[in-house]
């Protein structure tokens, strides 16, 4: 007897397994929100044997259930295309894929959108294509300012949240690294 495939199950399995290597908070400027809202994009790798591989961006807005807000960012990562990226990547960029999270859980109070980008190559260039090429790639075509990446140690797997309080944070990017460090 066969099981029944569970796509929600197989996808967060790989989430589970996905190599962290860095993080970065940004600003979302919308002509709605004058302070703007912030946000932070998780990026993790997996590298092929051949060399090539992908980063995959999870990006990760506080909407406070706010549905128009959801809206204006289904909108705005409509904009976000290989087409759009190619003329900043240059030739190593391959191709890119959405992964619509919202078709897996609904989450009330959070944007999650996630992206990979494919590349011919990372052979452990990652700080060049995020910082040098993929970031400002990505302020070209979102209302984004990103701060400076903040790279994960390679020797260090995140904490378990179990049994940790979550106290109130002053900002999305002080629960993240909260979340992410030993601290």
């Amino acid at each position: 007897m066969t099981t029944e495939f569970d796509p929600k199950k197989s996808y967060l399995t790989i989430k589970a397994h996905e190599r962290m290597i860095a993080y970065a908070s940004f600003l979302l400027r919308l002509e709605d929100f004058d302070a703007g809202k912030e946000g932070v994009i998780k990026i993790s790798k997996f590298q092929r044997p051949y060399g090539g591989g992908q980063l995959t961006l999870t990006f990760i807005i506080n909407t406070d259930g706010d549905d128009i807000l959801k809206a204006s960012l289904n909108h705005i990562f409509k904009n976000l295309t290989a087409e759009s990226l190619r003329p900043n990547l240059g030739k190593n960029f391959e191709k890119l894929n959405k992964v619509s999270l919202d078709s897996l859980t609904q989450i009330k109070d959070w944007y999650v959108e996630e992206i990979n980008v494919h590349f011919k190559s990372l052979e452990e260039r990652e700080n060049v294509l995020v910082e040098g090429m993929l970031i400002p790639a990505l302020e070209s075509v979102l209302p984004f300012s990103f701060d400076p990446v903040e790279w994960w140690p390679e020797d260090l797997a995140p904490q378990s949240l179990i049994g940790k309080e979550i106290e109130k944070h002053n900002s999305l990017k002080s629960l993240f690294k909260r979340w992410f460090t030993l601290s």
